[in-house]
């Protein structure tokens, strides 16, 4: 005997209207008490991570997104009947994936009837309504296997089995990135030397990785593009930086020796950092007659410790505490200038910290 069709409904009506197994007739356990879960599975291939590009209009010319097959672009689709089915009664496009009204009222195909090499079918051919034409001869459209079924008792009379006509279908098919894998060509990333090269390309979508080796700081940038071919930061979300990928506070240090040249980098202090204290650690006193040593940067080569607070001829930890910040828009060298005064030997270990 077959399964009748309220138990079909039921099974339909657990499923997609509560995400529940049917164990029982409808009268014996409503939906809501099913106790089985049953969600759909979607296999990663079906995602289209590339949907928030999707126009919220038809486009007027296909693009890496978009295949639009109206008379105006590639011309409406031919499809072909589905022999297996009653005569006329099923067509397949042959194309998947097509871009469903719910992306705008715009994507909602259309159809047409005509005969076959039919050009400009939109204009040439008659039009089949989804609603039908009050004759019980209404089409149904499954956008994700691109095939029609007239639903309808009847066939429209533009297409029934003496007319000689066959179905166009005009509208717009998804051939964007799919998947949602971390590795491989679904995560699109892009490299550029700077923002002004980013703003320049044509090849970014929406939720690509974008990173930029100068950032206007001198260091990279990583972002996340809130839309296709960002042209400015607003089209941009940052999502890390040189700075980010390191601790917010840290220690740098530099060893000074009599042959030390007259300046050497300690490190770099990016902006908003604040220098708390500086330590020089003379280990084995310099023999020159006055030797010099003073931590700052190019614009004051003493603003972090002077000379007058140390004395390199004594074996000592001589420490500062300048609770500087650095507030320049790009970081900043922090160095060690050096005076040996003719040293033939001297060791100092110079430590910064900062937060």
């Amino acid at each position: 005997m077959a399964i009748s069709d309220s138990q079909k409904i039921d099974l339909l009506w657990k499923k997609i209207g509560f995400g529940k197994t049917k164990t029982d007739t409808n009268a014996n356990k409503k939906a809501p008490n099913e106790p089985n879960a049953s969600n759909f599975i979607i296999k990663d291939a079906d995602i289209w991570n590339q949907s928030g590009s999707i126009p919220a209009t038809i486009p007027s010319a296909n693009s890496s997104i978009a295949n639009v097959y109206l008379d105006s672009v590639s011309g409406a689709l031919e499809t072909t009947e589905d022999g297996a089915s009653s005569d006329q009664r099923t067509w397949s496009t042959g194309v998947t994936n097509w871009i469903p009204p719910t992306f705008g009222s715009t994507y909602q195909l259309k159809v047409y009837a005509a005969p076959t090499s039919t050009n400009n079918p939109q204009t040439n051919g008659t039009q089949l309504f989804e609603t039908g034409s009050g004759s019980n001869d209404e089409w149904y459209f499954d956008y994700q296997s691109g095939i029609l079924n007239f639903i309808g008792s009847n066939l429209p009379s533009a297409i029934n089995t003496s007319s000689g006509n066959v179905i166009y279908v005009a509208g717009a098919v998804y051939i964007g990135n799919t998947g949602v894998t971390s590795t491989g060509t679904n995560m699109v990333y892009h490299t550029f030397a700077n923002l002004t090269a980013l703003y320049a390309a044509t090849t970014i979508e929406a939720g690509d990785f974008v990173k930029v080796d100068d950032g206007g700081d001198g260091e990279y940038r990583l972002y996340i593009a809130n839309q296709a071919d960002p042209a400015n930061a607003g089209h941009l979300t940052l999502i890390g930086t040189a700075d980010s990928a390191t601790t917010d506070a840290g220690t740098l240090t530099a060893t000074i020796t009599h042959s030390s040249g007259a300046s050497t980098v300690i490190g770099n202090i990016s902006t908003g950092k604040k220098v708390q204290s500086i330590t020089v650690d003379v280990t084995t006193a310099f023999d020159g007659s006055a030797p010099t040593l003073t931590v700052g940067d190019a614009g004051d080569n003493d603003r972090l410790m002077t000379n007058a607070d140390l004395d390199l001829k004594d074996v000592y930890a001589y420490e500062t505490t300048p609770n500087y910040t650095y507030s320049n828009a790009t970081d900043t060298s922090v160095l060690v200038y050096f005076d040996a005064d003719s040293s033939s030997t001297g060791t100092a270990v110079v430590t910064l910290t900062y937060a």
